[in-house]
């Protein structure tokens, strides 16, 4: 009977100190806190680019509806592309400042 309680007892502890490794192993290893942050993280780095995109997105569908819609933006357009200008306008370009 002495054995069998020593048996069971140590039985109980390996069992504890087993539950208690896995459990560290699974709050600090390469799949646990550490790697949820990570993870929460990027998340909230990929949804800001998603949400500059999605406003680039809607500005470029206005723009295009300007272009699809008015005839002076469309003139407004062609010029700055080319860089025409009409008689008596004067083009000025100003280069951005060297770094």
């Amino acid at each position: 009977m002495f054995e069998s309680t020593i048996i069971r007892r140590a039985g109980l502890a390996l069992g504890l100190l087993t539950a208690s490794v896995y459990v560290v192993v699974a709050l600090l290893g390469p799949n646990g806190v550490p790697a949820l942050l990570k993870q929460r993280q990027d998340l909230q780095v990929l949804e800001t680019q998603n949400a500059n995109l999605a406003r680039e997105r809607d500005e470029l569908r206005y723009r295009v509806g300007a272009l699809e819609r008015d005839s002076q933006t469309q003139e407004l357009e062609v010029r700055r592309q080319l860089g025409k200008a009409k008689k008596g306008e004067v083009i000025i370009k100003v280069d951005p400042p060297k770094q």
